[in-house]
């Protein structure tokens, strides 16, 4: 016998246990085996019923699934047809687990199936058709995704699909077939764009609460898992020169490292500290989504779709910038390397350094005159300095155009002194400033700072 009916629930409130009617039906019935059932009737999105006449159509089509059954007239793959799409990722997921695959793995496909699912239009299993998965696909290739990223998430269903099709029998072919794969030729890595000055500065000061977030990610180079994982404990303000102390575990090399920090980004992090955080809290709480990256800098008409190279912009770009921008400060290479956390420079330099940021024309100027002495003196290039002017972003709260000299011929001036030094011709140098190769001139903003320094020396 079978029938529909709502039980009674006991709650506690201020206390007090009382009892009433649930708002959803539930069924009783008897499966193939004779063991008696009672659940609670969903449909097959996965909401409960509230309805009484929907919960009795549901419960005869159960009945008549059971006797088709017990008679031996099921098509697995007509009766598994009407199966939510959750329910048999969830069966698919305890099969990764007895297989004992790695955690990480199995969230990955989980979440890989959950996002085709979502996006594609799949309720139920009959859902999962080479057009709604080639249209979620479609959905990750416009947001600029990789290549290899666009074929993980298709593996994901496909490994699904195979077993509903050789182990569960649920389907009589793998309807992932029909979705090809995207063709890889060479580097599969997805090439990424720095952020100028200009555009960075416009991000800062039209993010809200996230521009520290931002900040932080340009000028320490940290990715976004690390930056999810940063607690204040890690982060020491005390000492000659405050840095970031990354645990081991939440690296992506399994590393303990230090990356010093600025004076002004430490400032910022001290004041947006709450009174009541203890050490082990989270310097963020949340961490910006990718959609949310693309309507900021939407937002100040930065373009995060690929150009004329193919270069794209996406969080991932913050690390970009800030090894891009040590290669326009003229840092040494090797530096530059040790602040990236790099094994290989060659990452350093060709991976990570945007090309058009970078100086050719300054460069250029670098070499040694040919001229005599005379000469120099007639065209006033006597006696120069070999310098190197790199763009800083400033407090965008200070207005102020004071920078810093660092002389070659003077012993090293310490971190204090460097601070307070002031800069007199600070206006003429800014009016001159050059970003880009090919001889692109970006104006200068207010909200930056210049400082010179000699060649050798590395900021």
């Amino acid at each position: 016998m079978a029938f529909v009916y709502k039980p009674v629930v006991t709650s506690r409130k201020n206390g007090k246990q009382r009892r009433r009617r649930s708002r959803y039906y539930w069924a009783s019935y008897t499966d193939v085996s004779g063991k008696k059932i009672r659940r609670v009737m969903k449909l097959s999105n996965g909401s409960k019923i509230t309805n009484r006449r929907v919960a009795e159509a549901e419960l005869r089509q159960l009945v008549q699934q059971l006797e088709r059954k017990s008679a031996g007239l099921v098509d697995p793959s007509v009766e598994s047809a009407r199966i939510p799409i959750r329910v048999v990722l969830a069966r698919f997921v305890r099969h990764l687990r007895a297989l004992r695959r790695s955690r990480i793995h199995v969230f990955k496909t989980r979440q890989r199936v959950k996002w085709l699912a979502e996006h594609g239009e799949i309720n139920q299993l009959a859902d999962v058709t080479g057009s709604n998965i080639s249209k979620a696909l479609r959905i990750l290739s416009n947001r600029n995704r990789a290549p290899k990223t666009i074929n993980d998430y298709r593996a994901a269903m496909f490994g699904m699909c195979q077993w509903a099709l050789k182990v569960e029998r649920l389907i009589d072919r793998n309807p992932l077939e029909s979705v090809p794969l995207i063709e890889i030729n060479g580097d599969v890595r997805k090439v990424r764009r720095a952020l100028t000055p200009v555009e960075a500065v416009r991000l800062l000061d039209n993010a809200g609460p996230r521009a520290l977030w931002y900040e932080l990610a340009m000028f320490t180079g940290l990715r976004v898992s690390e930056i999810a994982a940063l607690e204040w404990r890690d982060i020491e303000v005390e000492g000659a020169r405050p840095s970031i102390r990354l645990r081991a575990k939440t690296t992506k090399a399994k590393r303990a490292d230090r990356i010093p920090l600025r004076i002004d980004l430490v400032t910022k992090l001290v004041a947006a500290r709450p009174t009541f955080a203890i050490p082990t809290h989270h310097v963020f709480k949340t961490t910006p989504t990718g959609a949310t990256f693309r309507r900021d800098c939407e937002r100040v008409g930065i373009s995060w779709q690929a150009d004329e190279r193919g270069r794209t912009l996406d969080r991932h770009s913050l690390r970009t910038t800030f090894v891009t921008w040590l290669s326009v400060c003229g840092v040494d290479p090797r530096t530059a390397q040790e602040l990236a956390r790099h094994t290989d420079i060659s990452l350093t330099m060709q991976n990570y350094t945007d090309p058009k940021l970078i100086n050719l024309s300054a460069a250029i100027e670098k070499l040694p005159s040919l001229e005599s002495d005379d000469a120099q003196r007639k065209t006033g290039t006597c006696d120069t300095k070999d310098v190197v002017l790199p763009v800083v972003l400033n407090q965008r709260e200070s207005r102020g155009t004071t920078g810093n000299v660092v002389s070659s011929e003077n012993s090293a001036p310490s971190f204090e002194q460097e601070k307070t030094r002031d800069c007199a011709n600070i206006q003429d140098v800014a009016q001159s400033l050059e970003i880009g190769g090919g001889g692109n001139r970006t104006p200068v903003p207010k909200h930056f700072s210049l400082s010179l320094y000699v060649h050798s020396r590395s900021f």
